[in-house]
């Protein structure tokens, strides 16, 4: 028998197929972000700069509350569907949008009258004259595109979980894109100022939600709108809750921006927020290379997280490590070399603020590294359902840490301020890295025992002696004689349906098969393999026959399928996958 304990024959291909997407979509992100202040910086300079830089605590919250209820509600999406409770994923997507709109709704309504009270904690007021109309004309248009901001993110999270992960790419890419251009059209050619780039990033939502909008609508898919029932609703705030394990770092940054603003104003001026603006552009360009290859690692990690594929998700990490460094790694090595490339690109080159950036730059980019690698570990736990050391991590790095060495660092001056970022994102590693000695951070789930997986080559021999080792491991925990012979009947009967009818003679694909017996007594069974769309509970099972004759691989599926409590299928990421629950 040929059994493949270390050949993954399928992460490696899901993980490239959500990966790229990804990767289109946070450049698309990164270079939204920062066409606002590039154009608005090429037409206005430090006034328009320091203008963004004063709008994004308001930014920072509205991110906080769509990712949180968009990863969070996709998370447990992904996680109902790899158990096959195809219902309550969808009633769980329901209920997010709809709390979602109500909430984006409420928030650009009493945006809107409080306005001035927002923009004097923002720390503006009527005597700054130009650099007060330039952020209030910015403020009011994006509190107003609200809930352009969550449904565009929302939708793009959930269809990544919902194998629609290109649609979610070039939805991403082309409003962005289209986002860039009108910056260029609105500030530059017909001299709206600020508020001409706030106004592009609300168009570029509005394009992207109809882009997106189709992949609700496709046959088969379980994302459907529906009316808002309450239960559902309320439920969603546990979703949120979840999610607001990593993305409580944009309330953080929000605090975090308030303060430093602040400081900074009085340090420096408007010259000193400007290069604190390019900072924070930057950082877009860096770190939405790490949070894309997290957001790839996630609909995997949360599959392989309710299947209890421990072995899966090792090799999860290890490609979104090296995916994330590469990609990453090479943008903060741009940085450190050429910094007079980020500011001729945001139009400080040649100002008094310029040899300042320079210092700040290259200082961040040893930083960005550690932020780089603290996204991808709050991924990672996040998309496993433990959100206790997302949060720890998060908190440490966008609070415990970030708030006192702030007020640290402003006391030696400008030229040494920027190191608030190295000691912050180094240190909260550090801590965190420490604290997690002896699996501290480990969470709750079946004990490995209980366990089997088996990856093997497609021939019947190997799928025989895999039923063989499956009923010593039923045996083992405990399982009675029907149970036994119900689950090894499964494999055999399932595994030669693939061969004979999914394979079609190939002799190079692989099956994977997982069993997890609980301590209640249920056995779960989870087979996937790389074979051309095919379901064995599809298969005729009323006649149980073919040309007069009876098909032996039907009269064994209708014989589980029968005796199953349950039994679910469903194509993901290009692979079969089946879940028995026996």
């Amino acid at each position: 028998m040929i059994f493949l304990h270390v050949k993954d024959g399928f992460t490696g291909k899901m993980f490239r197929r959500l990966w790229i997407p990804a990767m289109l979509s946070s450049l698309g992100w990164a270079l939204s972000d920062m066409a606002d202040a590039v154009v608005v910086g090429q037409k206005l300079g430090g006034v328009g700069l320091a203008a963004i830089g004063l709008i994004l605590p308001v930014y920072m919250i509205n991110c906080m509350f769509a990712h949180a209820l968009g990863l969070g509600g996709s998370v447990k999406y992904s996680r109902l569907m790899s158990e096959g409770k195809r219902d309550a994923a969808k009633k769980g997507f329901n209920g997010v949008f709809w709390l979602a709109l109500i909430f984006s709704v409420s928030t650009a309504i009493f945006g809107n009258i409080f306005i001035e009270q927002l923009l004097n904690l923002l720390g503006t007021k009527t005597a700054d004259g130009e650099l007060y109309l330039a952020t209030k004309g910015y403020l009011r248009i994006l509190v107003s595109a609200t809930p352009l901001f969550y449904m565009s993110n929302i939708f793009n999270y959930f269809l990544r979980n919902n194998e629609s992960q290109k649609l979610a790419g070039l939805g991403s890419v082309v409003g962005n894109v289209c986002d860039i251009a009108l910056n260029v059209i609105l500030v530059i050619f017909l001299d709206m100022g600020a508020q001409g780039a706030a106004l592009s990033t609300a168009l570029g939502q509005i394009i992207a939600i109809g882009i997106y909008l189709p992949g609700f609508f496709r046959k088969g898919s379980a994302l459907r709108f529906t009316l808002p029932n309450g239960y559902e609703i309320f439920g969603s705030f546990a979703s949120m809750k979840a999610g607001l394990a990593t993305s409580v770092q944009y309330l953080y940054q929000m605090i975090f921006f308030l303060i430093c603003n602040n400081m900074l104003i009085r340090l420096g001026g408007e010259e000193a927020v400007a290069v604190f603006d390019v900072i924070q552009n930057t950082s877009y360009l860096i770190l939405y290379l790490f949070e894309g290859t997290s957001r790839a690692m996630q609909p995997i990690l949360s599959t392989y997280q309710g299947e209890h594929n421990s072995k899966g998700k090792k090799s999860v990490v290890s490609l979104g490590l090296k995916s994330g460094l590469a990609v990453g790694g090479a943008l903060i090595i741009l940085v450190e070399v050429f910094p007079g490339l980020m500011c001729s690109l945001f139009g400080i080159a040649g100002s008094g603020s310029e040899a300042l950036a320079y210092t700040a730059l290259r200082i961040y980019g040893i930083a960005a590294l550690f932020a780089g690698l603290n996204i991808l570990i709050c991924g990672y736990y996040q998309a496993c359902g433990n959100e206790k050391p997302s949060f720890i991590l998060e908190t440490l790095r966008g609070a415990v840490l970030l708030i006192p060495l702030t007020f640290l660092c402003n006391m030696f001056g400008l030229q040494y301020f920027w190191l608030l970022f190295l000691l912050t994102e180094a240190g909260s590693l550090g801590v965190f890295l420490l604290t997690s000695l002896g699996g501290r951070y480990k969470g709750k789930g079946v004990s490995e025992d209980r366990i089997f997986q088996k990856t093997i080559l497609s021939n019947s021999s190997d799928v025989m002696d895999v039923s063989h080792e499956l009923e010593e491991f039923c045996e083992k925990w405990g399982a009675d004689m029907k149970q036994s012979m119900l689950v090894t009947m499964t494999v055999e009967e399932i595994g030669m349906a693939i061969l004979n009818k999914g394979f079609s003679g190939r002799t190079d694909g692989y099956i994977q098969i997982t069993a997890i017996m609980y301590e209640s007594g249920v056995l779960e069974l989870h087979m996937r393999d790389d074979a051309t769309s095919f379901n064995p509970f599809g298969l005729e099972t009323e006649k149980a026959s073919v040309d007069g004759d009876f098909d032996m691989d039907s009269m064994g599926v209708l014989v589980i399928k029968k005796r199953a409590k349950e039994f679910f299928y469903r194509r993901y990421q290009g692979f079969n996958t089946l879940i028995i629950r026996i």
